[in-house]
């Protein structure tokens, strides 16, 4: 089954109803949940980025009904970088200023796994050769 990252932007706004990005963040996990779209990859550190602003905002049920939900769902899958990967993470948030930490964590997955998607409202991600941005719910694998 086709894949996407998903990065913490979405998935933050999708669980908490007061960023501003909500309206736009749900209808992409419904569509990873319901099938419409691509399975999500979700780093852990991602997860752990998503989960502590969740703890910081909505509490710690709301963090914890995330974690349980994404465990729950077949369709979401938690990853950590391998050791090379790590390595290219590393060089690519020493060379690119734009790039926080997990970002260029981020790049360097995709460029190992051989993705090319990811859902997020963060256009640090456009001056990323072969990082193709998705910020709504489109399905890059649909010819339609």
């Amino acid at each position: 089954m086709p894949r996407a990252l998903i990065d913490t932007t979405v998935l933050f706004a999708a669980a908490y109803q007061r960023d501003g990005s909500h309206d736009a963040a749900l209808p992409v996990l419904q569509g990873i949940d319901n099938g419409t779209l691509p399975e999500a990859v979700i780093l852990d550190y991602i997860l752990a980025e998503t989960l502590n602003g969740l703890t910081t905002h909505a509490g710690h049920d709301a963090a914890v009904d995330l974690l349980d939900r994404i465990e729950e769902n077949a369709r979401f899958h938690i990853e950590s970088l391998t050791t090379d990967a790590l390595a290219t993470g590393k060089s690519h948030f020493r060379q690119h200023e734009p790039l926080s930490f997990v970002d260029a964590c981020i790049v360097a997955y995709m460029q190992t796994e051989g993705l090319s998607y990811l859902y997020a409202f963060d256009d640090d991600f456009d001056a990323v050769e072969d990082v193709y941005r998705l910020d709504t719910a489109t399905n890059p694998y649909d010819p339609n």
